[in-house]
């Protein structure tokens, strides 16, 4: 149970469903997702430990703003599994499997792109990073890079757009033919700017909602 509201809650944080420096209630949430109390606060407590959750005497719990600090830790723990994925698939014997789960992502990125559909483009964006690790062969990997950018993220929703699914779709396809062509060096500089694009972006979602963010 305390996994469940764990999960759910997550979500609604990293999706600004519950935005930053928003006051929560366990009794408002228990309601809501339909359970007692003590889930609710132990899947808090798990929050808290992880950055996402400020738990202050005589305030109560407040969503943590997205600190620079978090996705710089959260980024880099990603670009050490993801890179150390692309030299694993540079050596596979066989890589005509995973080129094809490659470009199957490609093509749905393309139309969901087209069509603004966001949701199903990012969900497809999982899966082009999941498929490198699953062909592969350390699918088991994948859990632990979900694990170390969560941070990333809800960045990534503060700062996504149509533009910025046309960038990913065009460095998705840079990665993937330098995955497929053999190219190390290419592929390597692919994945570490495309894992970096949020960088500059940063800036400006601060403009726009600095309630948000504590840089």
């Amino acid at each position: 149970m305390t996994d469940r509201v764990y999960d759910a809650i997550l979500a609604m944080i990293l999706r600004l469903e519950i935005k930053p420096r928003e006051k929560l209630s366990e009794v408002q949430l228990s309601k809501e997702l339909g359970v007692s109390r003590t889930p609710v606060r132990e899947a808090f407590l798990r929050l808290e430990s992880l950055g996402f959750l400020d738990i202050v005497p005589q305030r109560g719990t407040i969503v943590a703003p997205m600190r620079d600090a978090e996705f710089r830790k959260s980024q880099f723990m990603r670009e050490a599994f993801e890179l150390a994925l692309v030299r694993r698939a540079i050596e596979l014997e066989d890589n005509s499997e995973l080129c094809m789960a490659l470009d199957r992502e490609l093509k749905l990125q393309t139309v969901h792109s087209e069509l603004a559909d966001e949701n199903s483009f990012f969900e497809s964006d999982e899966a082009f990073h999941e498929a490198i690790a699953v062909h592969c062969g350390v699918a088991e990997i994948w859990p632990e890079v979900q694990r170390v950018k969560m941070h990333m993220d809800r960045f990534r929703y503060a700062i996504r757009s149509q533009r910025e699914t046309s960038t990913i779709l065009e460095q998705h396809r840079r990665i993937a033919e330098a995955i497929c062509n053999r190219n190390e060096a290419e592929a390597l500089a692919a994945m570490t700017l495309h894992l970096r694009r949020a960088n500059h972006l940063i800036a400006d979602a601060a403009k726009e909602h600095p309630e948000y963010f504590e840089l």
